[in-house]
């Protein structure tokens, strides 16, 4: 070979060598991973949030506790990122941790579905559809424990399929090993059992004659999984060290948010608050309906359809063990999901994003398949290279249409309205009130990690267990003998049933808890011997026709009330209505019926309109309160006589 053939010979080994490094699969998941986890770093709110965002970027700046079921791993590893990570403020710092664990799982989703498909370009369409998916995005883009169980869900996706190609013990133990780091983190992990004793069916299924051999081999992989459940100790260990344990109101009213004891750890441990919230009802099914819309929102109709056909792809060639795989993770988390009703019950969604981008890979891969065998365009990579172009526009049209929406780079309103109000001049001391819990918690992170105003104190319904804390009202009922100035953060309609609020210059509404006053006109009805009117007025607009006004009554309940009653109120002359109020339950619900306590004096309003055409005159007022299920009712009463003036 002569010199110069040499010379051209050397560069083309060299390109070939680094061609196949870049193409190999760990370098492609690596570059999809940095791809993916650039964008969310882009993309990431920029300081603190409100709700499980808020609280956790303040629990995990002090390994303090969270709400249940704790979440161990996450606020240990997050709080060592926190003050570790140079740049940002704490909150930032973890938004970007969620940041970090969506791109690992970018990349190690893009493992696992080459691993099924052996196709590099399925899978890594695929992968980028998950990366991009609005609800995956969103939740990379803010501190919350979905993106580190979804790097779960997919590593040991991908530890599964290692072992079931290759059974060796390495691949076992890890496997062990990650699930029960996963369970440290998410209790949503036991939803992928059924999945993989699927996926592993037909090997438990070679030991059905040798239970006693298969609980042998099974016990070392089982103690392995236990091992890391020791993280639950940071319960314990951690809930003495958390100043908002307990809330020292007064030194009479203390409110014990996580009890330091066997019951209080176990309490959170196991999220027995929200074992209630577990049923199959109506909204079950509303949940079932919506769920073709949601997952035509995450992928379009189009890579919808061919996830759905990549199901088919896998018992098509037979892969029956992955397909099982994808059914039945796809069954546990939907059904779960319409089964938890909570409120941010999406998020619970995101494995079976997961399940349904690994079909993808599979229906995008059989496709490829049958173009490079069929007989037009065997031997030719273009055709090949336009069906994959084609479908990267799945992922693309992902990143263009939801970016602007997506992008949360500059959305600092949360702190900017949180840095207003803690410099008004609020009296020291001062509690404030919501009847939402999301709120409140960035003025925790304020206080415990910027140490902002820590003389007040943020409530909200439901903050601690017991029926002091259920709603607004029995929490300002809680507090009211500590004298502390208490103020609400917005208008909130069930306060007006109970006390004098008034806004204030900062925004905020004083809550006054002395007695009410009585109002102008008395009245002594009585509905069915439960509930007493003792008086009405007119607070605002005219009596005249064609005019509105809007008329305030209280009740005083002379029992408890075993109904949610909804409330009528009618101008009728002998008998016959002439105007009607708006019927509406008090308070807008947060304070209804069945909560109020006998003898304590509440407030309701109506909102009247009188016909033009009405005469003037004296006209009966008349109330009703009834049971929208059954019609049961309480009254109608006659209230009093009101004068419609010409």
């Amino acid at each position: 070979m002569s010199a110069d053939s040499l010379s051209l010979a050397r560069p083309n080994a060299r390109w070939t060598r680094v061609r196949e490094f870049v193409t190999r699969p760990a370098s492609l998941a690596v570059c999809i991973a940095l791809a993916a986890l650039l964008l969310y770093w882009r993309t990431a709110y920029p300081s603190v949030l409100p709700g499980d965002a808020g609280e956790l970027q303040f629990a995990a700046w002090g390994f303090w506790l969270a709400h249940p079921t704790g979440y161990p791993l996450y606020l240990t590893l997050g709080g060592i990122w926190q003050h570790l990570l140079p740049f940002g403020d704490p909150a930032y710092r973890l938004n970007l941790f969620s940041a970090l664990w969506s791109g690992l799982a970018i990349g190690v989703a893009f493992l696992a579905f080459f691993q099924v498909t052996r196709a590099r370009g399925a899978a890594a369409i695929a992968a980028l559809t998950l990366a991009v998916s609005p609800l995956l995005w969103a939740q990379a883009t803010r501190a919350e424990v979905y993106a580190l169980n979804t790097f779960f869900v997919a590593l040991l996706t991908l530890l599964g399929l290692m072992w079931r190609a290759q059974p060796q013990r390495k691949y076992a133990f890890a496997f062990a090993l990650v699930f029960g780091l996963a369970l440290t983190h998410h209790r949503m992990t036991l939803l992928l059992i059924p999945a993989f004793a699927a996926l592993f069916a037909e090997s438990v299924w070679n030991f059905r004659a040798q239970p006693l051999e298969f609980l042998k081999r099974a016990l070392p992989y089982l103690g392995v999984a236990a091992i890391p459940l020791l993280l639950y100790l940071y319960i314990p260990l951690r809930a003495g060290a958390t100043p908002y344990a307990t809330l020292d109101i007064s030194p009479a009213a203390p409110i014990v948010i996580f009890e330091n004891s066997p019951r209080g750890w176990l309490n959170v441990i196991l999220g027995s608050d929200f074992a209630s919230e577990v049923a199959w009802n109506e909204a079950s099914v509303a949940a079932l309906r919506a769920l073709p819309t949601q997952w035509v929102y995450q992928f379009n109709w189009f890579g919808a359809l061919v996830a759905v056909c990549g199901i088919g792809a896998l018992l098509w060639r037979r892969k029956f063990a992955v397909a099982a795989f994808v059914i039945y993770g796809l069954s546990a988390f939907i059904l779960f999901a319409g089964l938890y009703h909570i409120g941010d019950i999406e998020d619970y969604y995101t494995p079976a994003y997961f399940f349904a981008c690994l079909a993808l890979a599979e229906g995008i891969a059989l496709l490829v398949q049958l173009l490079r065998t069929h007989p037009f365009t065997r031997g030719s990579t273009l055709p090949v290279i336009a069906l994959l172009g084609f479908f990267a526009l799945l992922p693309l049209q992902n990143l263009f249409n939801n970016f602007v929406y997506q992008n949360q780079r500059l959305h600092a309103e949360t702190r900017v309205r949180w840095e207003n109000l803690l410099k008004t001049d609020l009296p020291p001391n001062a509690i404030l009130i919501s009847n939402d819990r999301d709120e409140m918690t960035p003025l925790y992170y304020l206080q415990y990690v910027e140490n902002k105003r820590p003389d007040w104190r943020g409530l909200f319904p439901k903050i601690a267990a017991g029926a002091q804390y259920d709603n607004v009202i029995a929490l300002v009922n809680r507090v009211a003998a500590s004298e502390r100035p208490i103020y609400a953060l917005k208008p909130i309609p069930a306060l007006f049933m109970k006390y004098i609020v008034a806004e204030t210059k900062t925004g905020l509404w004083k809550i006054h808890t002395q007695p009410l006053p009585p109002l102008s006109n008395v009245s002594d009805a009585t509905l069915d011997d439960a509930l007493r009117v003792r008086g009405w007025e007119v607070i605002d607009g005219e009596t005249r026709p064609g005019d509105s006004f809007t008329l305030r009554l209280q009740y005083e309940p002379l029992r408890a009330l075993t109904r949610d009653y909804k409330f009528s109120l009618q101008l009728q002359r002998e008998g016959v209505k002439v105007a009607q109020g708006d019927d509406h339950l008090p308070g807008e619900g947060e304070y209804p019926p069945t909560r109020w306590r006998a003898r304590e004096i509440l407030q309701d309003e109506f909102l009247v309109r009188l016909d033009p055409a009405l005469e003037p005159g004296a006209y009966q007022l008349t109330l009703t309160a009834y049971d929208e299920a059954d019609g049961s009712a309480l009254g109608p009463v006659e209230i009093g006589t009101l004068r419609v003036e010409e």
